[in-house]
């Protein structure tokens, strides 16, 4: 498979991974801090909303509708969300995208893409950049 369409597929799965972590620590706040961790992670998880379809338009685009198999996009998002699961911290979900994001960066240099994608791949990465810093305030430092 082409590196760049690789990378590019990886990074929507862990958008959609984080999307589903994001969403489900939503329905799973509660406690003392219920209201603020509640609104927070609804804000994380809309977020994702916008990224999800515009890769996935960044790619139809790129490589051709058909790169966008359902089956395909739902497994890998799943192998992404059983990591994930391993170390279920909400800064670990921010990290293991922009993980993904910094791949997906270098494959885009390689291989030379319109300057409109890079920038996408580019901001997704500032905008969980800013997630990290909310969520390392919330819930403490570095999973690592």
């Amino acid at each position: 498979m082409n590196p760049q369409l690789s990378a590019m597929l990886y990074l929507w799965a862990k958008l959609r991974m984080a999307h589903h972590l994001y969403w489900t620590l939503h329905w799973q706040a509660k406690g003392p801090s219920f209201q603020g961790d509640h609104t927070l992670f609804g804000d994380l998880y809309e977020a994702r909303i916008h990224e999800i379809d515009g890769l996935a338009e960044l790619i139809a685009g790129h490589f051709g509708s058909a790169q966008l198999d359902p089956v395909r996009a739902w497994a890998m998002a799943q192998e992404c969300i059983t990591s994930a699961v391993s170390a279920p911290t909400p800064v670990a979900i921010a990290e293991m995208v922009l993980e993904a994001v910094e791949a997906a960066n270098e494959a885009c240099m390689e291989g030379k893409f319109p300057a409109g994608t890079t920038n996408f791949i580019s901001d997704v990465g500032t905008h969980h950049l800013k997630d990290l810093y909310k969520l390392q305030q919330r819930f403490g430092a570095l999973s690592k």
